[in-house]
């Protein structure tokens, strides 16, 4: 199966950062990647080309399980998972590329990572940031 798969990933010093932060603003920096990652999923949904709309429906966010993760965060993925979903992305050599996650990731990531900025800087742990 060819399947088009968007992680939000983090590296290891925000995975070391994120830990260290109390329950609750480890539990709002979660929330907004879940948030981002469903938001990515609805404009995937908008860009993408429709002919019979089976690659549309089988756009979602996947927000993981935490028990069953090692990381810091549950693993956050959109997901199209047609078999044809990377061939209508990228293209083939017959056929243009119709990028429908690739630009819904450019458009949410930045709100994303505001949000996460925001909540980070409550804790002055961004400098030039202002607290909304």
């Amino acid at each position: 199966m060819s399947a088009v798969e968007v992680e939000i990933e983090n590296s290891g010093d925000i995975e070391r950062l994120i830990q260290t932060l109390p329950p609750e603003m480890f539990e709002r920096d979660l929330q907004v990647l879940m948030n981002g990652a469903v938001r990515v999923a609805e404009r995937a949904r908008e860009l993408v080309p429709v002919r019979t709309g089976h690659l549309m429906a089988s756009i979602r966010a996947d927000l993981g399980d935490a028990e069953d993760s090692s990381e810091a965060f549950p693993p956050v993925t959109v997901i199209a998972d047609t078999p044809y979903a990377s061939f209508v992305e990228f293209g083939t050599s017959s056929m243009e590329p119709e990028p429908f996650m690739q630009p819904a990731v450019e458009e949410i990531e930045p709100e994303v990572m505001e949000e996460i900025d925001s909540i980070l800087a409550e804790l002055g742990l961004v400098p030039g940031v202002e607290e909304p």
